[in-house]
């Protein structure tokens, strides 16, 4: 298996090992979320309180998520410019979607997310950086303080794998 990381240029930081790289590589399900304020109080989950979603890693360095609210409203019908505005906005608050290169920095225990493509425009050409721990054979990646509908509001969200 080839290390996910061997495209990249490892900085001062970056340390590789196959064994956690391995650990990351294949589907993951999300399981759970749980998200807090700064001050540390809980706020509702962006993805509901049926949160779906599936987490991919490849063996050589490629990532794509996808997340959203269980049991979203579907559109009249399969066109996806037939919703009107209210439609089309609920679509796009209740999904998230990026995909891209991935690295991983044991010193930090953390994966780094460059991200090519976004539903999100802004991601793009961005890093998105999440802590991680593998607990009874579950990843849990928390994410830093973000911007979610004008509040700071940081993310812990538990995944099984998939395969």
């Amino acid at each position: 298996m080839e290390n996910p990381n061997a495209n990249q240029q490892a900085g001062p930081r970056e340390v590789h090992n196959m064994s956690t790289a391995e650990q990351f590589v294949g589907t993951w399900e999300l399981v759970s979320t749980r998200f807090h304020a700064e001050d540390g109080t809980r706020v509702d989950s962006p993805y509901g309180s049926d949160p779906q979603g599936i987490l991919m890693y490849d063996a050589n360095g490629f990532m794509a998520a996808q997340l959203c609210q269980g049991r979203r409203r579907p559109f009249p019908t399969a066109d996806r410019k037939a919703g009107d505005d209210e439609q089309t906005r609920a679509a796009f608050e209740s999904y998230q979607a990026y995909c891209g290169r991935y690295r991983i920095d044991l010193e930090e225990s953390m994966i780094i997310h460059t991200v090519v493509q976004s539903l999100l425009p802004n991601w793009v050409g961005t890093e998105q950086r999440r802590h991680f721990t593998f607990t009874d054979g579950q990843l849990v990646l928390r994410t830093p303080p973000m911007s979610i509908g004008g509040r700071l509001v940081s993310g812990e969200l538990q995944w099984k794998r998939r395969d």
